[in-house]
């Protein structure tokens, strides 16, 4: 039976992180459904390029990979906060934050990498725990993404050997991403497979092959959390630089009275995804720092004589 050890008043705004998770997964549904809406004009996916076919079908199965690892993750998060106390919330924040970013996972994350440093921190190995569910989240996720990617390119009228054809543009494209997608999903059966047991920190601790290959697919693990934060953040700052160049583009459309009004909404939109942007990086960083550091796991025994009370008193 999962013991909640937060007794008294809860310092985490565990509600507001639950809504958070939804609605990160809403948003995540709604771009889904507008990029497919959006993409099915005769402008991407019946243009009858192949070209613009194949980045079309590519972003869409990128976008159901993210939706189902904010499903996923939502389910994982919000029944961790179910049971966990406090002090666990907070030790854990930076693996919680790693699974809640996504495509509409913002505000999760920055609640977590927010919270105070407190000296507590839970028996959570970070690897494990990030190997498992990552790993489940590749597996399903890469299956998901080839399974959409390949048959909304397929409807088009391409072949699957025009799709792999590495001579032209657009079956380069797929090729890598058809491989990629393939090695991420034997990355996933494997990071599963080997922490998907209850006693996987024990066993990644044990000095056998088992323990030493766990140990390095946990790393592995730990890597492909970071480059993701890694690319989010510098896709964030390609965003800024996108927006400075409509910015001037906007200002020079304008003369005159008008062009005062011009300067001023695009130096307020600048500064704002200046904001936006320095945020995104903050918050990422910390994520990464507090990801790969070493005082992540060490066992909590604040309320282990209160749990042990508890259970006798639940089991006289």
């Amino acid at each position: 039976m999962a013991i909640n050890r937060n007794y008294g008043r809860s310092y985490i705004p565990r509600g507001f992180i639950k809504f958070a998770q939804i609605l990160g997964t809403a948003v995540t549904a709604l771009i889904l459904i507008m990029t497919i809406y959006f993409f099915s004009s005769d402008e991407f996916l019946a243009s009858g390029d192949p070209t613009t076919v194949t980045w079309s079908s590519l972003i869409i199965g990128i976008e159901i990979y993210f939706l189902w690892k904010s499903i996923y993750s939502a389910y994982v998060i919000i029944s961790y906060l179910n049971k966990a106390s406090d002090e666990e919330i907070i030790a854990n924040r930076y693996i919680l934050a790693v699974l809640s970013v996504g495509v509409g996972g913002l505000i999760t994350p920055f609640i977590l990498t927010s919270m105070p440093n407190i000296e507590t921190q839970s028996s959570m190995n970070p690897r494990a725990f990030l190997a498992k569910h990552l790993g489940l989240t590749m597996l399903i996720g890469f299956t998901l993404f080839l399974v959409s990617f390949i048959s909304i390119t397929l409807s088009t009228g391409i072949t699957f050997s025009e799709l792999i054809d590495t001579t032209n543009e657009f079956g380069l494209i797929g090729f890598l991403a058809i491989t990629l997608s393939i090695v991420g999903f034997l990355i996933g059966v494997l990071g599963f497979g080997l922490f998907s047991r209850n006693n996987s920190s024990d066993l990644m601790k044990e000095k056998n092959l088992q323990g030493y290959t766990m140990q390095i697919v946990g790393v592995i693990f730990t890597i492909i959390a970071t480059l993701e934060l890694v690319f989010l953040i510098i896709m964030a700052i390609f965003r800024l630089i996108g927006v400075i160049f409509q910015s001037f583009s906007y200002m020079n459309r304008y003369d005159g009275f008008f062009k005062v009004f011009a300067i001023f909404l695009a130096f307020s939109r600048i500064g704002f995804e200046i904001w936006y942007v320095t945020w995104v990086v903050s918050m990422y960083s910390k994520i990464i720092s507090g990801l790969w550091s070493k005082e992540q796991v060490i066992k909590i025994n604040n309320f282990e004589k209160v749990d042990e009370a508890r259970v006798q008193q639940q089991n006289a």
